[in-house]
C-alpha cells in the first residue's frame, strides 16, 4: 500500500489498462500536492515580506525629502563657491582698511590744519573789509 492508501503500482499492473492510467495519475497528483504545500509556504513568506512595503514606502519618501533638502544645500554651497573669489578680494581690501583709514585720518588732520591756517589768514581781511565804506551790511555783527 502507498501513502495514500492505494495499492502499489506493481499490484495494479494486473488491472486493466483502462484502470491503470487513472491510478497513475492519482499518484502524480499526490506528488504535485506535496509541491503545492511548498508553494503555499513560499507564498506565506512572500506575504510576510510584502508587509514591510508600506514602511519602505515611508522610508523612501523620507529619503526623497532628504534628497530635496540636500539638493537645495548643494545649490547654496555652489553659490557660495562661485562667490569665493569675490569674497577673498573683499577680505584682502578689508585687511587694508586700517592702513587706509589711518592715511585718511592723517589727510583730514592736514586739511583741518590748512583750513585753520586759511581762516587765520582770511579773518584779518574780513575785519578790514568790514571797515571799508559799504563793506558792512546793516545789522551784521563784527567777527
Amino acid at each position: 500500500m502507498t501513502r495514500l492508501g492505494l495499492p502499489s503500482v506493481d499490484r495494479l499492473s494486473t488491472l486493466s489498462a483502462d484502470l491503470n492510467k487513472p491510478l497513475r495519475q492519482i499518484a502524480e497528483i499526490g506528488r504535485n500536492t506535496a509541491l503545492l504545500r511548498e508553494v503555499v509556504r513560499t507564498l506565506k513568506r512572500v506575504a510576510a515580506d510584502t508587509d514591510a512595503l508600506p514602511g519602505i514606502r515611508t522610508d523612501m519618501a523620507r529619503v526623497a525629502e532628504a534628497t530635496s533638502v540636500l539638493k537645495a544645500m548643494d545649490d547654496r554651497m555652489a553659490t557660495i563657491e562661485e562667490a569665493m573669489p569675490v569674497l577673498v578680494e573683499v577680505q584682502r581690501h578689508l585687511a587694508q582698511l586700517p592702513e587706509t583709514m589711518g592715511q585718511l585720518l592723517k589727510a583730514l588732520d592736514e586739511l583741518n590744519q590748512s583750513v585753520d591756517t586759511l581762516q587765520g589768514a582770511v579773518e584779518p581781511m574780513g575785519r578790514l573789509a568790514n571797515r571799508v565804506p559799504g563793506g558792512k551790511k546793516s545789522g551784521a555783527a563784527d567777527t
